[in-house]
C-alpha cells in the first residue's frame, strides 16, 4: 500500500468540522467520498487538526493508503476535479509508508481575527467575530505574555473535551491590529480543544476591560474552565501551518506574514 500526503485547504462554515460525524457532513468525510471514487477502494484519511464546526484552514495536513497507480503528486488534479470548490487540494505527494502527520509534525500556527466595529464587510461575514468593542492592544499583548511556555490549560479546554494531558507548550502568541481589525496568531506544539477559541475569547476580556492581565493568570492557575468567560465564534479561527520542521521565530514570521488573507498581516 503506497502513502499519500497531501495537504488542504478549506472554508469550514457549511461543514461540521473536519472529523467525520454521525449527524453532519464533515470535511474528512467529503474528501474520503472523493479517494473512494477515484480509486474505487474506501480508505481512512488520517489528519493533525480535529478542527471544529465553521473553522477554516489553510494547511490541514493528510495522509491515506491505496493501492491505486495515481502518481503521488497527481492527486492534487484528480481530487480537486471532484472536490467541491469550498474544499482544495494544495499539495500531494508519496511518502514513506510508516510516516505520520500527526506523529512527524513539531506544531502548528492558528489565526484568529476579530473586529472592534459591529458591522464589517460583507466579504468577511464568514471569517470574522464582529465583537463591537474597542480593545486595547497592550493589555492584549501583556495577558498573551502570560500564555506563553508550557502550562496547564485546562480553564481553556472545551467543556466536552475528550481526556487527554492539559499540558501544552505555546511558542508564541501574538497580537497585531490593523483599523478595526485584530488578528492573534498562536503557535504551540499541541492544542486542546476550543483551546485557542478560549484564548481569543479571554485576550478581547482583556483588551475590553472585562478581565484584567493578572486575574487571566489566576484563571490559568486555577485550571478551571468556569472561572473564564465565552468561547469566542468559529468562524474567526483558521488553521494556517503545520511545522515539519523545528519551530523557530523565523518560520513563525514567514507563517503570519504568508498568504493566508484574510488571517495574515
Amino acid at each position: 500500500m503506497r502513502n499519500i500526503w497531501f495537504t488542504v485547504s478549506y472554508e469550514g462554515t457549511d461543514y461540521g468540522g473536519f472529523q467525520k460525524q454521525e449527524n453532519r457532513l464533515t470535511v474528512q468525510e467529503v474528501l474520503e467520498n472523493c479517494i473512494e471514487e477515484l480509486t474505487g477502494s474506501r480508505t481512512t484519511v488520517y489528519f493533525v487538526a480535529r478542527t471544529d464546526a465553521g473553522v477554516h484552514a489553510f494547511g490541514q495536513e493528510c495522509t491515506f493508503y491505496t493501492d491505486s497507480t495515481i502518481p503521488g503528486d497527481r492527486f492534487i488534479y484528480a481530487m480537486n476535479a471532484r472536490l467541491p470548490y469550498h474544499i482544495r487540494v494544495v499539495r500531494s505527494t508519496e511518502a514513506e509508508e510508516d510516516f505520520s502527520v500527526r506523529r512527524r509534525n513539531f506544531g502548528k500556527t492558528y489565526a484568529y481575527l476579530m473586529t472592534e466595529s459591529r458591522e464589517t464587510s460583507p466579504f468577511l461575514k464568514r471569517y470574522i467575530w464582529r465583537l463591537g468593542k474597542k480593545l486595547d492592544l497592550e493589555k492584549m499583548r501583556a495577558a498573551a505574555r502570560v500564555l506563553e511556555g508550557t502550562h496547564d490549560f485546562t480553564s481553556f479546554r472545551g467543556s466536552n473535551s475528550v481526556p487527554s494531558d492539559p499540558v501544552r507548550k505555546i511558542h508564541e502568541v501574538r497580537v497585531e491590529k490593523e483599523g478595526s481589525l485584530v488578528r492573534i496568531f498562536v503557535t504551540g506544539e499541541g492544542f486542546l480543544y476550543h483551546m485557542v477559541r478560549n484564548i481569543a475569547g479571554a485576550l478581547a476580556d482583556v483588551g475590553s476591560g472585562a478581565m484584567s492581565r493578572e486575574r487571566l493568570e489566576e484563571i490559568l492557575e486555577a485550571r478551571d474552565r468556569k472561572l473564564l468567560g465565552m468561547t469566542a465564534p468559529a468562524e474567526g479561527l483558521c488553521l494556517l501551518k503545520v511545522y515539519f520542521s523545528p519551530v523557530t521565530k523565523e518560520s513563525i514570521e514567514e507563517t503570519i506574514h504568508g498568504p493566508y488573507i484574510p488571517w495574515s498581516l
